[in-house]
């Protein structure tokens, strides 16, 4: 949690530590759903199958430029509870991998407390990174304008920048939808709350009473159905007090944009009761072996099969390719099984050993399944804005394989 807090990056912003720095932003919402905000990018416009995707940040493109740097901030989205804000840093000669720097990074907007936020940078080349940062209120809200305040510190490049500018998000703040759910989650001592949706994405909350930590169940989910599409809603984060827990499951893909015009929206819980302690014990001793049942086509490579602990297997039977979308079908022996594979997929630029400068795709804002109407208990997990004839890597989290401990709750029909 950070509260008004200074941010400061774990490792240095440049060079192969800044690599590490983001992937380790890309997998620690598959280790730790329950306590982790999820870190995603937002930084371009962009079209999917899916829907149209609407840009709505405020433009700030406000620079400062020091010690051969320039930094920029270039443009921030405000809703109700949630910010968004992207910032350029560029230099006039290519970063220096060799530089340990404990870069500061803070972003502050009106007089709210944070309930969360997260980083993430992304090399568009040597001389040029991207840093998204997210925050959320959870409970308070945001105000509809007034200043941002930005400062950045790269201690070995010797600056030390800070800047204010003036912005009016209160276009932002009618595309929303709010609805009360107060339903309880079927098996599970969890209350469903409430849905918001607005242009970052649609978050649910739930409650539950109180439990040590490591009695918490971690991989836990909810899927969000809006006409013939799913998307899945991590867990991403939450808090308690002596009594109640209060969480928040998340997408970033599910946009206001996605669920206005639609009357058929429902939940369908997806509940698991592995618990932290449990998986720490299961990690304790080292990786998982090497899965050598790889295939590459059209340049993404991925595991044909997949093993269930009950002894069943599901399988990835076609990836298509075209463009800027990269399409996944896959199936299992049962519904509870199909869905696992495809709501658990997740996609990566392929990264090769040595590479120092790594761009990050974001699985959690692009992905989206539907059935395969051809096949029984296929699904087809599609993803957007993928970068053509990019190298891909197609993974499934491991948790699922212990299909028993996951349970598929009853559809939850929303009405708007």
């Amino acid at each position: 949690m950070i509260n008004k807090k200074v941010s400061k990056l774990l490792g240095p912003v440049f060079g192969i530590m800044g690599f590490m720095l983001t992937m380790s932003a890309l997998e620690m919402p598959a280790l730790a759903a329950d306590n982790v905000q999820a870190i995603s990018s937002y930084t371009s416009s962009t079209t999917s199958a899916a829907a149209t995707y609407k840009d709505y940040s405020v433009d700030i493109n406000k620079s400062v430029i020091q010690n051969g740097l320039k930094v920029t901030l270039v443009k921030a989205t405000v809703t109700k509870h949630k910010l968004n804000a992207v910032i350029k840093v560029e230099s006039i000669q290519p970063f220096d991998k060799t530089k340990n720097d404990n870069s500061i990074i803070q972003l502050l907007y009106g007089e709210t407390q944070r309930g969360g936020e997260s980083m993430s940078t992304d090399f568009i080349d040597d001389k040029t990174l991207l840093i998204t940062i997210d925050q959320d209120t959870h409970d308070e809200e945001f105000p509809k304008s007034g200043d941002l305040r930005l400062d950045v510190v790269f201690p070995n490049y010797k600056v030390n920048i800070g800047m204010d500018a003036n912005a009016d998000f209160s276009g932002l703040f009618n595309n929303i939808i709010e609805k009360d759910l107060s339903t309880k989650i079927s098996g599970s001592d969890r209350t469903l709350d409430k849905l918001e949706s607005d242009v970052l994405g649609t978050t649910v909350t739930y409650s539950e009473p109180q439990k040590d930590h490591d009695d918490r169940y971690m991989d836990s989910s909810m899927i969000l159905k809006v006409g013939d599409k799913m998307y899945k809603l991590r867990s991403s984060g939450s808090s308690s007090d002596d009594k109640v827990i209060k969480g928040r499951y998340e997408s970033k893909t599910a946009t206001y944009d996605i669920l206005k015009d639609q009357k058929d929206i429902s939940l369908i819980p997806l509940t698991c009761n592995i618990t932290w302690d449990e998986f720490r014990k299961t990690h304790e001793n080292g990786n998982k072996e090497e899965d050598t049942n790889k295939e590459t086509t059209n340049n993404v490579t991925y595991s044909k099969s997949f093993d269930f602990s009950d002894g069943s297997k599901g399988e990835i039977y076609n990836i298509e390719r075209n463009d800027n979308t990269v399409k996944v079908y896959c199936k299992g022996s049962s519904e509870k099984a199909s869905l696992l594979m495809a709501s658990s997929m997740s996609m990566y630029y392929h990264f090769t050993e040595g590479q120092v400068y790594y761009s990050n795709y974001d699985s959690d804002k692009n992905m989206s399944f539907y059935k395969d109407p051809n096949v029984a208990l296929g699904y087809i997990v599609e993803f957007n804005n993928v970068e053509k004839d990019k190298a891909l890597d197609i993974i499934s989290r491991d948790n699922i394989e212990q299909i028993d401990r996951y349970n598929l709750g009853s559809e939850i029909q929303i009405s708007k």
